[in-house]
């Protein structure tokens, strides 16, 4: 069992200071009782969320990560044009001729798991990602798009998953639909076999704009699956179900599921942080092990879970105290939709909104054609690597 033996938890009715046990607080089957009132804590708990705004979940790694990665010059400009213009149809395609698509008549009990998950997370029916079961052994789930998002999730996912976990795995997945992530995500996953092509073309050279890149890109990644677990988290709203379904993905089967204990995996989880805290030579290791990976250990998200849960702020949220959404919405430069703050891109055209005004002001650079955006933002990220990692400009 974890190192945390209550979580304190003030009542949103009478403001009596509460001692609740984490045991209890990690099966949460019903809401407790204040002992001050009497009255129900966690009044959001059999309630959807008004308006839910991503910041309520999103990891400070996840901001900080993505906040590195959109400083370099033009890189969302250069990530959506890759995408757009290459891999998405090519991999819409794909979907459409080889998985299944979910709907209210194709496996309509999966479908309605994942309308659920998007109602709770503030998505529209209307406005849910496409969403298909494609043949493999190997539990997974993922999502990938530009301008049209969708989800896939693998029959080894649903086949090792009960009904509960499978909600989670659709919560988390739709929480990087919510988070605006799936831009940063489609380039994370096809960012590698580009970058070969490019270092190979370049006879080397090319290395100097792609690894920076690459390896921001995967930061960012590893970090927005924190977010999401935490989205995930809020969809399930309980977190024995989020526990067990990172233990499953981690190492479970059929048949011994029924063995698997998530109090002996809490207590490796909060083994692993100690294994971490034990001086440097910890740390430099797992940074390196996870330099190129895509996904966080998973003992790692359930850590971080843990934690999540232990500070109070989960709590918080299912007692309806979150940041919504801002009401307020601006037009896309480029086409004139209507946007929310939030957005990164414009899902009617697929215009950038996440690059800074200096940048799109900028001249363009001397030997670049105006008219090619993704030359212009090679060159703006050659200077970005000089100014950043050499002493070329000093």
């Amino acid at each position: 069992m974890s190192d945390i033996e209550a979580v304190e938890f003030e009542c949103g009715a009478c403001g009596a200071i509460n001692h609740l046990p984490f045991e209890k607080i990690l099966d949460l089957q019903s809401a407790p009782l204040c002992g001050g009132c009497n009255g129900t804590l966690f009044r959001n708990l059999d309630q959807t969320y008004d308006k839910l705004s991503p910041k309520t979940y999103i990891h400070p790694l996840d901001d900080e990560s993505l906040a590195a990665l959109k400083r370099i010059p033009g890189v969302t400009t250069l990530l959506r044009s890759l995408i757009r213009h290459s891999f998405e149809l090519a991999t819409r395609l794909h979907h459409q001729a080889n998985f299944v698509r979910v709907g209210p008549k194709q496996l309509p009990e999966i479908w309605k798991s994942f309308v659920y998950a998007g109602k709770v997370l503030s998505i529209a029916e209307e406005d849910l990602p496409e969403l298909y079961v494609y043949q493999d052994p190997v539990p997974n789930a993922y999502t990938f798009g530009v301008e049209n998002n969708f989800v896939a999730i693998s029959t080894g996912c649903l086949n090792l998953l009960n009904e509960e976990e499978i909600l989670f795995v659709l919560g988390h997945e739709l929480g990087h639909v919510h988070a605006d992530h799936v831009l940063y995500k489609s380039a994370a996953r096809v960012f590698g076999s580009v970058a070969s092509t490019v270092i190979q073309a370049t006879m080397g050279l090319g290395s100097l704009v792609v690894y920076p890149i690459q390896i921001a890109l995967l930061r960012w990644d590893r970090a927005s699956e924190l977010s999401c677990d935490r989205a995930a988290l809020l969809v399930v709203k309980n977190p024995s179900i989020a526990l067990r379904t990172l233990m499953k993905l981690s190492g479970g089967t059929d048949k011994l599921a029924n063995e698997l204990d998530i109090d002996a995996f809490i207590e490796q989880a909060d083994q692993f942080g100690d294994m971490q805290d034990e001086g440097p030579l910890g740390r430099y290791v797992t940074v390196l092990q996870t330099l190129f990976r895509t996904h966080p250990y998973p003992i790692w998200r359930a850590k971080e879970l843990l934690e999540w849960v232990g500070s109070g702020n989960f709590l918080e949220v299912i007692d309806g105290e979150y940041i919504k959404s801002d009401e307020q919405t601006y037009n896309c430069s480029d086409c004139g939709t209507p946007l929310s703050a939030d957005a990164i891109i414009c899902a009617q055209c697929g215009a950038s909104q996440g690059d800074s005004p200096d940048n799109e002001s900028q001249e363009p650079n001397e030997g670049t054609d105006p008219a090619d955006p993704i030359g212009k933002t090679f060159k703006e990220i050659q200077g970005w690597y000089k100014r950043n990692f050499t002493d070329e400009d000093k």
